[in-house]
């Protein structure tokens, strides 16, 4: 039997939201949310969190741009979109649903992927016209997450309806084509050193992987001509190609030596 990711992701999510929701429980191992937190006793800040909150207030804290670093640095070594894949929670919600949509087969439509990177740059225009971080206020990841911490269901609403969107009209929009912090590690991810290879002579053109992939375009570079890795910034490194490949072509590679 060969060696599946997905169980080993889906560990990793539910262990974040575990560790998001253990101060509930009485723990001390992690306080805060995927913004902010605290760790072990290591300050972790998300990088576009702090990008935002610098640019509104046009104060810098060099304590903030350390756990910025550590963070940007974890998801660069780790491929870019990692975070997508396999820590954020409105992509495992959002996961869930793409389950749902397809077994109902609505919500056909898709949309660019580069509408991360407008978002992206909206958000930090935002911060610098309002200097506010409004992004951070509104963002299905922090209304998550904080509902998560303080036991209050009633904000779900936001996700629930990123959801329900999905299923009826388009699919995986949210993490596609809308979320700033999506469009932020995909420009790091095309530099990872994290990718996913492809044996181009085990291929068999069944195009699974294409079926499977949330972002499918991705694949065409590789299964189409003559490239050995995936480059786009915008691959998750979910590994579900790698699950479902009955011949083993794709597999998780580093960059060329």
């Amino acid at each position: 039997m060969s060696f599946k990711w997905w169980p080993v992701r889906r560990t990793v999510q539910l262990g974040v939201i575990a560790l998001i929701a253990s101060p509930l429980f009485g723990l001390n191992i992690f306080k805060g949310n995927l913004a902010a937190g605290d760790f072990l006793g290591i300050t972790l800040v998300d990088p576009l969190a702090f990008l935002q909150a610098t640019l509104a207030s046009r104060v810098f804290v060099a304590t903030f741009l350390g756990a910025a670093v550590i963070v940007t640095t974890i998801y660069f070594s780790a491929g870019g979109r990692t975070f997508c894949g396999w820590i954020c929670p409105i992509y495992l919600m959002t996961e869930i649903g793409d389950k749902l949509r397809s077994r109902l087969g609505t919500g056909v439509r898709t949309f660019a992927l580069s509408g991360t990177r407008w978002a992206l740059l909206m958000t930090i225009v935002v911060a610098i016209i309002t200097g506010f971080p409004l992004f951070e206020i509104l963002s299905p990841i922090g209304i998550t997450t904080r509902a998560i911490m303080f036991k209050a269901w009633f904000p779900l609403l936001l996700p629930a309806v990123i959801i329900v969107v999905e299923i009826s009209l388009a699919r995986r929009i949210w993490c596609r084509s809308i979320c700033p912090v999506g469009g932020y590690y995909a420009l790091m991810g095309r530099y990872s050193p994290v990718r996913i290879g492809f044996n181009k002579e085990r291929c068999t053109g069944c195009g699974e992987c294409s079926n499977c992939c949330p972002v499918e375009e991705v694949l065409e570079p590789v299964l189409s001509g003559n490239l050995r890795q995936v480059v786009s910034g915008d691959c998750t490194r979910c590994a579900d190609c790698i699950d479902i490949c009955p011949t083993r072509a794709l597999k998780i590679d580093v960059w060329y030596k």
